[in-house]
């Protein structure tokens, strides 16, 4: 009987699941069928400024300004501010050392009460003088024709691009594991993008235009939120202001972000993210999401379901078969618009896995608190 009920609502919801990835598959092919953008001369470039919030990132930071500092873009026409937001290492110095010999670069040092990633992305806007923001992290790595790539996708049609973002380092499998992951979530926000409903983007590579920014009011009405600054932005300027917003898959756009290496810090980072769901304006889409969370409950409690008959184990087996078919479509369509590497083992292992993994951060993410590098953070805000 309980195995009857639970395939009875199961089923429903791994149709609207397929239903969904289909339509997101869509929005993916739409790019695969579309060249990536071409560039503009040099005479049309805007200005840029790029911003970077730093906090204890002294590991990275002299790679992150060799990166930015070889970028193919004229010298007059972009700039790139660190924004140290309050860090306890030797951040400041570490990148103070870094930029000698490149005058395009600015540090800008706040303290550390009441900081966020937010504050610090907004004290670089303001003391920014391109007509183009570009933002991204500390600790990524950039190709030399990002920023080009990014304000040439950006075109004067567009208001928001958001840009791709992939883990570099796969030598162990938990960073594949995490790489995959991320593969997955680029494709997914790619495929939203590509259906007309831009969903998700990623402030490690988001370009949006400074007019754009204040024509929204910037961050206001979402300080309070501890992730999220990214997504919340491009929904004011899209939703709100009706400005355009397209994904740029071009290989000059990709940034690199290195992997968690320790189960730990990446929970906490997965918490954080999690914890912005309840606050999007889009209650159609916090009610997916809630839905979404509700199938995989199900998908996780379906090993228990599965030993109480011969049956009921061979139905289990045929419907997990059918989720992870849709979602290796999907992540195969992603690596096929980014050109990035999977591995078909590493996805069985992640696939066992992710509905356990999904459920624990979803709840943690709703009602527990989270640490980054040092400050607590309320979830429940």
């Amino acid at each position: 009987m309980i195995p009857f009920i639970f395939f009875g609502l199961f089923i429903p919801l791994l149709g609207v699941y397929i239903l969904f990835l289909v339509r997101i598959r869509q929005g993916i092919k739409y790019y695969q069928n579309h060249p990536e953008q071409p560039q503009t001369s040099t005479d049309e470039r805007p200005t840029v400024s790029v911003i970077v919030p730093m906090r204890d990132e002294e590991r990275h930071v002299a790679q992150l300004v060799e990166s930015l500092a070889a970028q193919q873009y004229p010298d007059d026409k972009y700039e790139i501010l660190l924004i140290d937001d309050g860090s306890t290492d030797a951040t400041s110095e570490r990148a103070t050392e870094s930029i000698k010999g490149h005058p395009q670069f600015r540090i800008i040092q706040l303290g550390d009460e009441g900081g966020s990633k937010k504050r610090a992305i907004q004290a670089g806007i303001h003391e920014s003088t391109g007509e183009v923001i570009l933002t991204t992290d500390a600790d990524c790595r950039h190709t030399p024709g990002w920023i080009a790539s990014m304000v040439a996708a950006l075109g004067r049609e567009n208001a928001v691009i958001a840009g791709p973002v992939i883990v570099g380092d796969r030598e162990t499998l938990f960073h594949r594991i995490q790489a995959m992951e991320f593969l997955s979530l680029m494709g997914v926000g790619a495929g939203f993008f590509g259906i007309g409903y831009p969903r998700l983007c990623n402030g490690a590579n988001l370009c949006y235009r400074k007019s754009a920014y204040e024509a929204a009011d910037g961050f206001a009405g979402n300080e309070h939120v501890s992730s999220g600054d990214d997504e919340f932005l491009m929904h004011k300027i899209v939703y709100r202001e009706g400005g355009q917003a397209e994904f740029n898959h071009d290989q000059d756009a990709i940034v690199t972000t290195p992997p968690a290496d320790a189960v730990g810090a990446f929970l906490q980072q997965r918490i954080r993210w999690a914890s912005k769901g309840r606050h999007y304006e889009d209650k159609r889409f916090v009610s997916f999401l809630v839905l979404l969370f509700v199938f995989e409950v199900f998908v996780a409690a379906m090993p228990l379901v599965a030993i109480f008959s011969p049956i009921a184990f061979f139905v289990t087996v045929i419907l997990l078969m059918t989720k992870y078919s849709v979602d290796f479509m999907i992540l195969t369509d992603s690596a096929i618009l980014l050109k990035q590497p999977i591995r078909f083992g590493d996805f069985l292992l992640a696939e066992l896995l992710h509905p356990f993994y999904l459920v624990s951060v979803s709840i943690l993410g709703a009602v527990n608190g989270t640490t980054w590098k040092g400050r607590r953070i309320n979830s429940r805000k």
